[in-house]
């Protein structure tokens, strides 16, 4: 027997009309399903209540506590739907906010490499001048065991001769600028870096002033380094110049030891070579070759060393950070004025956060469309089960 026919049967069954049978049926069914048992006693503590009975005190506690049960459904349900709120409202403000930089157009934000303005080739700006001590290693210290007696000490006097050597000197700055007038003071510091002769190694630059953003660029130049306090002088005139910082470096050490190193391997290529022109033995002839090859390879290291500090003396490292800022924080303003600035640069936020909502919603709403068709295929599936089940019942 099932829910339906026990409906259907429940005053005939209380009536005590029904056959033994049937009977048997509804009162087996009863105590079976919480639901039609909780059917029955209210029908029939109904009919006692016709009959001006008291209401027994089963009935009373049994309507009650449905009662509870249904508030705390309910409750719970609530929770439910404050929950699916919030998800909602985190989902579309999170999606806006993820997205809203790829909806921006390419203009507003943008990093790029400069390369020399002669020539156009790109140059990194990861250049690292190598250490005196990259050298010291074991292969270096056997090869110079045999030479450093005989050919390094002349050069090191010639190196040493105050009439011959020359002072190697890395000069740099930093510097960052602060301004109000950020794309006519980017444009005229490149220009003042090209009229010195130098040129712009790197530059990125980030924020988008069609959102309201403040925006800022970070430039390394190379700056020639007999014009380099040129121009830093003219580079005070852009903007309002903050935390500049100068620094020199002595490399003379370092680039004349390495000089010393190039010539001694220099020497002993040269007789590795007239070695190799009077041997007659196979064995001698690699051992030679291979030892022509080690000082070839010196060669050129050291050589590469020594055009690393020629660059880096020759021309100076000039670091700029270029700031935009806000008409407040350039000049001493009223307090209503600061509002409205204020006021008006969160109304263009606001207006700039629509437009990115909109383009997110339309972005998702085909994803969100077959998402909900889904949802309602599989709720109306569960719901066809469910009625089956009751039916076999």
């Amino acid at each position: 027997m099932n829910c339906k026919e026990f409906s259907d049967l429940l005053d005939a069954y209380l009536a005590g009309t029904l056959p033994d049978g049937e009977a048997a049926a509804m009162k087996a069914h009863a105590q079976a399903c919480p639901d039609c048992g909780l059917l029955a006693q209210a029908c029939l503590d109904a009919r006692r209540a016709d009959e001006e009975t008291e209401v027994p005190a089963s009935f009373s506690a049994s309507w009650r506590q449905r009662i509870r049960e249904e508030e705390n459904m309910e409750k719970k349900h609530n929770w439910k739907g404050w929950l699916a709120a919030a998800a909602t409202l985190v989902f579309v403000v999170g999606g806006t906010l993820i997205t809203r930089d790829g909806n921006r157009p390419a203009a507003g934000k943008r990093s790029a490499v400069y390369g020399n303005s002669t020539s156009g080739t790109a140059v990194s700006a990861s250049y690292r001048a190598p250490s005196y001590t990259d050298y010291e290693d074991g292969a270096y210290a056997m090869e110079e065991a045999a030479y450093a007696v005989s050919d390094a000490a002349p050069a090191a006097k010639t190196a040493d001769n105050g009439a011959a050597r020359q002072e190697k000197i890395i000069r740099s700055a930093s510097f960052t600028l602060r301004t109000l007038r950020y794309d006519e003071d980017l444009q005229t510091l490149q220009d003042l870096t090209a009229q010195a002769g130098g040129r712009v190694e790197y530059m990125t630059s980030s924020g988008d002033a069609s959102a309201g953003q403040l925006r800022s660029a970070s430039l390394t130049l190379r700056i020639p380094a007999e014009r380099l306090d040129d121009f830093l002088a003219g580079a005070q005139g852009i903007g309002n110049v903050t935390a500049l910082t100068r620094e020199m470096e002595d490399v003379s050490d370092s680039y004349y030891d390495t000089q010393t190193r190039l010539e001694t391997q220099q020497k002993k290529l040269q007789r590795l070579q007239a070695l190799l022109a009077s041997a007659t033995k196979v064995s001698d002839l690699i051992e030679i070759e291979s030892a022509i090859a080690d000082a070839q390879y010196y060669i050129d290291r050291y050589t590469s060393q020594l055009k690393g500090y020629d660059s880096k003396v020759e021309y100076s490292t000039v670091r700029v950070s270029l700031k935009e800022i806000r008409e407040e924080e350039a000049e001493d303003t009223s307090w209503g004025h600061r509002l409205v600035l204020r006021l008006q640069e969160s109304l263009e936020g606001g207006w700039a956060f629509l437009q990115d909502l909109v383009i997110f919603l339309v972005s998702v709403l085909p994803w969100m469309a077959a998402a909900a068709l889904a949802i309602v295929i599989v709720i109306r599936i569960i719901r066809k089960k469910k009625e089956k089940n009751g039916k076999k019942e």
